[in-house]
C-alpha cells in the first residue's frame, strides 16, 4: 500500500499530467488552422499561377487586335496621303501616320512581350501543379496524424483519470476533505515545491515544524492532525508542500504588513 505522501505525490504528478494532456487537446485547433492558413496560402499561388496565364492570353488578343485595327489604319491614312497636294495638309497627315506607326511599335511590342511571359508562365505550370500537389499531401498526413495524436492523447487521459481514481482511494478519509478543498481551490497546482525550507511559491522560508511536518510521512490517519499535516514528500531535499502552506504563509505576511 502506497504511504500517504507517496499517494499525494502521485495525485500531483497525475492531475499536473491531465493538465498537460488538456492543453496539448486545446491547441490541437490552433495549430490546425494555421496548417488550414499554409494549405489556403498554396492554393491561391497556384490559382493565382492559373489566373495570370488566362490575363496575359486576354492581354495578348487584345493587343493583336489593336494592332490590326492600327494597320488598317495606316494603310488608310498612307492611300490618303497620296491624293494630298496642300504642304499644310501633308505634314498634318504625316505627323498623324507617325503617330499610328509608334503605335504599332509598341503594341508588337507589348505582343512579344505578352508572348514571353505566357511561355515563361506555362513552363512552370509543372513545378507550381507539384508544389500544390505537395501541399495538399502535406495537409492530409497532418490531419491523419493529428486524428492519430488526439486519439493517443484522449486515451491517456483515460487511463491517467482512472489512475488518479484509483490512487487518490488510498488518501486517509481524515486527510481526503483537506485535500479536495485543496484541489478545488488551486487544480494541478494545489502542491508547490519547497527547497531548503524555502517555498518555491512565495520564495518565503518555512518555519522549523513545518518543514519537519513537511519531512514525515504518516500513514496512520488516527495520528494526523488534518489542519497540521502538510501534504508532502522528500525527494532529493525537493519537497512538495500542500498549497495550504502557501495560502498560510501569504494571509502571515499579509497581516504583518497590515500591522
Amino acid at each position: 500500500m502506497l504511504a500517504v505522501t507517496d499517494a499525494l505525490r502521485e495525485c500531483h504528478r497525475l492531475r499536473r499530467y491531465l493538465r498537460d494532456l488538456q492543453l496539448e487537446i486545446d491547441r490541437g485547433p490552433r495549430v490546425l488552422q494555421g496548417q488550414q492558413a499554409t494549405l489556403e496560402e498554396a492554393r491561391q499561388a497556384h490559382k493565382d499561377h492559373h489566373d495570370t496565364i488566362t490575363k496575359l492570353k486576354v492581354k495578348q488578343r487584345t493587343d493583336e487586335t489593336s494592332l490590326k485595327e492600327i494597320e488598317t489604319r495606316l494603310e488608310k491614312l498612307e492611300q490618303q496621303l497620296l491624293g494630298i497636294s496642300v504642304a499644310k495638309e501633308m505634314t498634318a497627315k504625316q505627323s498623324e501616320i507617325k503617330q499610328a506607326q509608334a503605335k504599332k511599335e509598341e503594341l508588337e511590342d507589348s505582343i512579344l512581350t505578352t508572348i514571353a511571359e505566357i511561355e515563361k508562365k506555362t513552363n512552370e505550370i509543372p513545378t507550381v501543379e507539384k508544389t500544390w500537389a505537395d501541399a495538399q499531401a502535406a495537409f492530409k498526413e497532418f490531419e491523419k496524424e493529428a486524428a492519430e495524436r488526439l486519439e493517443r492523447l484522449k486515451n491517456e487521459q483515460e487511463t491517467s483519470r482512472a489512475s488518479l481514481t484509483e490512487t487518490e482511494t488510498k488518501i486517509p478519509a481524515a486527510m481526503k476533505p483537506k485535500y479536495d478543498t485543496l484541489v478545488k481551490a488551486h487544480g494541478p497546482e494545489a502542491m508547490v515545491a519547497a527547497k531548503s525550507r524555502v517555498c518555491q511559491g512565495c520564495r518565503r522560508s518555512l518555519t522549523e515544524q513545518k518543514w519537519f511536518l513537511s519531512q514525515h510521512q504518516i500513514d496512520d490517519p488516527a495520528a494526523a492532525n488534518v489542519n497540521a499535516v502538510r501534504i508532502a514528500t522528500v525527494v532529493q531535499h525537493v519537497v512538495v508542500v500542500a498549497a495550504g502552506i502557501l495560502k498560510s504563509i501569504r494571509e502571515n505576511r499579509h497581516r504583518a504588513e497590515v500591522a
